[in-house]
């Protein structure tokens, strides 16, 4: 795993005292070596964080002829097998690395070789001969890519701050990209913080030449409505063991020590469970508790830590502690609020220190039917037959009943968002479903110059661009979650808090031959009842206890609610009244003092709200930005 950058400036050149400029990011991300490559016009940066042939594997790479080059952030699993092939076609391999495979497949097959990698990336391929630009990611969008250009120009990172640090890329704020991210808890793509400044989506390549830049998409996690299925549900589960090993399998293979992330779920359990299987020795496992019993799950990883056999580790931490969220916020190079990137990142910490690589459960989830939210949005399809405005009456007058939501948890406050998301419907049914900082409270707190400037937005806008229709509407729901919340929100935060460590993440359920069977069947497989990831209970029944299989997702919840109450109240109230956000003009101090006073005195649940504008307030003190 690594940090990548470079540019091309067509008038000017590039220099390496530019590309320096561009290293202090991605140090974490590559915290092992460091290679640069000044071509003319072009440069490309590199940092390394290395796992496969650690002392040959040094990039940028070359191919034979020297008309090539190539920066790479990533892992390719099958690398051993494609490069058996290449060499029986005649090329020559001047390391043992995985990513020089990409270079050699890129020189035959071009942009179609990306169809049968099976790996996590995002890489540029750089034409020396005529500074054509060749950038790529990963299906699921597990690796980040950014680029900016301007004229004749171009620049590409693995994250944001590398590109401001270039003299010609505006630090300009975008404010729908900030609009967007208080809705979302993060920025959507193709949008980032910045102006200038776009993210390649997942499944892409783009070509850049001469000043134009061409996308194309070379992949979709199309979901199918699985009525024809082509095996029955006991072979598919059979064939889903044999595929989930054989992706375990393969992301076991490292020149460093591999360890495992373990909590109290079906999901790392079953991952832990199939490498214990691929290891002749105990694997390590990790997992953090929480002073907090209601969120503690150490003691049911403990149990199947037990059972498996592991050498397991626990250390419990106080993800309460201010300090730690000043730290980890500033390390995301870009407003990110979905509160289990804290004991994420100290899980990842913790787990830094005794192994390099490890593997974990996501993906698991959007693929097969692990949330709660895809049974209520298969079962409120019925409710679209009622006519709305009955359905907003009954709605009033139920709410006017139910006491206030104090915290979103509690049985009051899943009532009260049932009875809310019941009065819309399709996908804006959905939005209401997923919202943490709805519009409503949104305009509280904008001044005039930001409600000008976000004017025109929609914010189901994010959403409407996955939505394909499907007989039954979850399946729509699932597919917009794998090209959204999947990519923005999970698959973020995972990269973003582990590579803040050095630590590489790894995860099975990504596998391409897996996600293509996921995808592929029919949602009674997936949920029936209250139950939820049914075909891997079956397939998988005889590896964990039994119980794990029907416990109810827990997930990385923190108490937000109580903290913003309590323990961060008076930090939180400085911050925000007295900080970048009330001096941007952009937000009302009045309207933020509103919203906290608001939640203190439990007149409702605004945690979520307050969290995104913490963190939005932390990185604004933290990086350089302009205001439009």
């Amino acid at each position: 795993m690594c940090g990548i950058a470079g540019y091309i400036d067509l008038k000017e050149g590039a220099s390496e005292d530019h590309l320096r400029r561009m290293v202090s990011p991605l140090l974490k991300r590559g915290p092992d070596d460091e290679g640069v490559l000044v071509n003319g016009a072009a440069g490309l940066l590199h940092r390394r964080l290395s796992i496969i042939d650690v002392h040959g594997g040094r990039q940028p790479i070359t191919n034979e002829d020297g008309s090539l080059a190539l920066v790479c952030n990533g892992e390719v699993y099958d690398y051993q097998r494609l490069r058996g092939k290449l060499r029986t076609r005649g090329h020559s391999f001047r390391t043992e690395s995985d990513s020089e495979v990409l270079l050699h497949l890129y020189e035959e097959k071009g942009a179609d070789f990306l169809e049968e990698i099976n790996g996590m990336f995002a890489f540029a391929i750089l034409h020396l001969g005529d500074n054509t630009l060749f950038l790529a990611r990963d299906r699921f969008g597990q690796k980040p890519l950014f680029y900016a250009q301007e004229g004749d120009r171009i620049a590409f990172a693995s994250g944001p701050q590398a590109l401001v640090a270039l003299p010609w890329v505006s630090d300009e704020l975008d404010l729908t990209g900030i609009h967007d991210y208080l809705e979302y808890q993060y920025v959507p793509e193709p949008r980032s913080v910045y102006r200038g400044i776009g993210k390649l989506p997942p499944h892409c390549y783009a070509v850049w030449k001469g000043g134009d830049m061409d996308m194309h998409s070379y992949w979709s996690p199309f979901v199918g409505d699985g009525d024809k299925e082509d095996v029955g549900y006991r072979e598919a589960a059979m064939n889903l063991r044999t595929s989930l090993q054989s992706a375990v399998a393969r992301r076991m293979v490292a020149d460093v020590p591999v360890g495992m992330f373990l909590s109290g779920g079906m999901d790392s359990g079953l991952i832990c469970a199939l490498a214990q299987q691929c290891s002749e020795q105990p694997v390590r496992t990790f997992s953090i508790g929480f002073p907090e019993q209601k969120y503690d799950e150490r003691h049911i990883a403990e149990r199947i830590a037990h059972r498996l056999g592991t050498e397991h580790h626990c250390k419990e931490v106080n993800p309460g502690d201010f300090r730690y969220i000043q730290k980890i916020a500033r390390r995301f190079e870009e407003p990110f609020a979905d509160a289990s990137m804290l004991p994420t990142a100290l899980l990842s910490a913790f787990t830094r220190q005794h192994v390099k690589v490890a593997l974990s459960g996501d993906g698991a989830d959007e693929l097969f039917g692990g949330y709660y939210r895809y049974r209520v949005m298969h079962i409120m399809q019925a409710l679209s037959l009622c006519p709305r405005s009955l359905r907003r009456a009954v709605g009033r007058t139920l709410l006017s009943v139910l006491p206030a939501k104090k915290e979103e948890r509690t049985l009051a406050g899943q009532l009260r968002r049932l009875i809310e998301i019941s009065q819309s419907d399709g996908i804006e049914r959905y939005l209401a479903l997923i919202s943490r900082f709805p519009t409503s409270l949104r305009e509280q707190i904008y001044t005039p110059q930001m409600h000008n400037a976000v004017r025109n937005c929609r914010d189901v806008e994010v959403l409407e661009r996955f939505v394909r229709p499907h007989r039954r509407f979850v399946d729509t729901i699932m597919e917009v979650d794998i090209s959204t919340y999947l990519n923005n929100d999970i698959l973020t935060k995972v990269d973003r808090a582990s590579m803040a460590y050095g630590l590489e993440v790894r995860s099975p359920f990504l596998d391409p031959e897996v996600a293509e069977s996921a995808l592929q069947m029919p949602y009674r497989w997936k949920q029936s009842g209250r139950r939820r990831k049914c075909i891997l209970a079956t397939a998988f029944s005889d590896l964990l206890p039994s119980d794990i299989f029907e416990r109810s997702k827990m997930g990385f919840g923190v108490p937000l609610a109580r903290w913003f109450r309590q323990e961060w109240y008076e930090q939180t109230r400085e911050l925000l009244l007295e900080g970048e956000l009330a001096r941007s003009g952009l937000f009302k101090r009045s309207g933020l003092m509103s919203l906290l006073e608001a939640h203190a005195a439990e007149k409702g649940d605004y945690s979520y709200g307050l969290f995104a504008l913490l963190i939005l307030e932390l990185w604004m003190q933290t990086y350089n930005y302009s205001l439009p």
